[in-house]
Parts: C-alpha cells; sequence; structure tokens
C-alpha cells in the first residue's frame, strides 16, 4: 500500500461498538506504517445524550492483550488531536465540515450491530457527505456489513442465520445500515461501501484481506469464510481512501476459504 505523495484522510468513528473500532485500528496503523505516508484527521462521533456518553472512545474491543493495549496507548497519544462532535446537534455538519478542510479522503466507520445501541449511522453519514460536498471532497470509503444488500457470498447456514438476526433482534440496525448505504449511493461521491463478513476480537490479523465483488461458484475456493480482524478491515479501508481500486460501488472482505488454516 505506497502512495506518491502524502494524504490527508479523515477517519469518522463511532465512539462504542466494533464498526468504530476498525475506523481507530485505521488511524493507529497510520501512525504505525511511516510508509504510508499519510497524515490522519481524526474525528469521534456519537450522540452525546445516551448511553454513548462524550468520551472520545479510546477503548477497542480486541483479545490480544499486546494489541489491544498498543491500540489503545497509541489512541491516547492522539487524544488531544482527536475532534469530538455531537452528531445529533444542529450544528453538527458544520462542525463536521470545519474538521475536514483540506481532506483528501474520508474513512466512515459510524455504524454498529449491538442490539442496545444507539442508531445513528444513517443521520451521520448524511451529514459527513453533506459536509464533504460543501468542501469539495471527492473519496468516501464507508464501512457497512454482511448482509446489507448484496455481499455476494454463497448461502450457507451461517448467512440464513445473520440475515434471520438483522430482520429480528437487529432490525433497527439493518434499517441504519440499508439507510446509509442509500445516502452513500446517492451521494454523487466516488465512494467505496465496504462489508466484512463479521469482525471478530478474537480473530488475530493475517496482514491483508481478500475481496468479493461478485459471487463465487458454489464450493469455489474463493468464497469467504466468516470473522475478519478488525485491523485487516482496517488496512484496506485505508487502502482504499490513500491509493482508491473501488469506484461507485460495494465490496465484500474477509479471508477466502483457499487460505490454509496455518495462516490464521
Amino acid at each position: 500500500m505506497k502512495t506518491t505523495s502524502a494524504k490527508t484522510v479523515a477517519v469518522l468513528y463511532a465512539t462504542k461498538g466494533g464498526m468504530g473500532d476498525v475506523g481507530k485500528l485505521a488511524m493507529t496503523l497510520a501512525r504505525l506504517e511511516p510508509s504510508l505516508s499519510c497524515n490522519i484527521r481524526p474525528i469521534a462521533l456519537s450522540v452525546e445524550d445516551s448511553s454513548e456518553g462524550t468520551d472520545k472512545g479510546l477503548e477497542v474491543d480486541v483479545e490480544d492483550p499486546t494489541r489491544k493495549t498498543s491500540t489503545e496507548d497509541l489512541l491516547a497519544t492522539m487524544s488531544q488531536d482527536i475532534v469530538k462532535i455531537d452528531v445529533a446537534k444542529d450544528s453538527a455538519e458544520k462542525e463536521i465540515g470545519d474538521a475536514l478542510e483540506g481532506v483528501d479522503a474520508v474513512i466512515t466507520c459510524l455504524g454498529n450491530r449491538q442490539p442496545s445501541m444507539e442508531r445513528w449511522c444513517a443521520l451521520g453519514t448524511r451529514k459527513v457527505v453533506s459536509a464533504m460536498k460543501t468542501k469539495n471532497i471527492q473519496r468516501l470509503v464507508s464501512l457497512s456489513s454482511m448482509g446489507i444488500g448484496k455481499d455476494y457470498m454463497n448461502t450457507t447456514f451461517i448467512t440464513i442465520l445473520w440475515a434471520g438476526m438483522l430482520k429480528t433482534i437487529l432490525r433497527s440496525a439493518r434499517k441504519d445500515l440499508h439507510a446509509m448505504e442509500t445516502a452513500v449511493r446517492e451521494s454523487g461521491l466516488d465512494f467505496v461501501l465496504v462489508r466484512p463478513v463479521g469482525l471478530s476480537p478474537q480473530q488475530m490479523p493475517q496482514g491483508s484481506c481478500d475481496r468479493l465483488m461478485s459471487k463465487p461458484s458454489k464450493r469455489s475456493k474463493t468464497d469467504l469464510k466468516f470473522m475478519l480482524a478488525k485491523s485487516d478491515a482496517a488496512a484496506f479501508m485505508l487502502g482504499e481512501a490513500l491509493a482508491p481500486t473501488i469506484h461507485s460501488r460495494d465490496v465484500t472482505i474477509g479471508y477466502y476459504t483457499s487460505r490454509s488454516t496455518g495462516d490464521l
């Protein structure tokens, strides 16, 4: 993942939830990999009048203790640079626009899929899109979820189970993420919607992930396994912000079934 000149990438992340963790990991990855040659503009979004509170979300849910500690320590050093915005405020769009001044590309990791969390992903995305247009920023890399729209995976027990959960106990998350994707698709921006197969705190990074942009044949070795390390999803999104390869469409990311189990 190399670029010809340093770019400034804004990372807007939800302070709570696994999808927000991807944004936090993208921020720290840019600091840990000088070869990426980019500047990060960290922006924390939440609804402050809720269980999310007013903090900047400097914790990540990953089970490897070394990775968790190093990530959170680095996030703590970035705390003073993080712009905190209450997405529910009337002034949020202007505040987001001010924070995006001079940015080359935007990464959004705003959603969540936990049953009890506040649903504001679509609201936040609409405000981000409007702010991007005001500031004439074209590139948007937006995190979504497996099971929202076409994800190109073959039907399995897990895909059926997940679809059922999205239509029942997670129907509010499904509605919110669908509305978010609609806002992105209709934005007129140079976007990519990124759908991970599942973001697992337990999954150890493999250093890269694979993609699906069309449905593979049944039993294909290019179908995707379930569960993806959050940091590999973060690296994919950062790469698409810095050196775009996918334009105005969606992509599902995970690990090909052809990868050996020894790579896990």
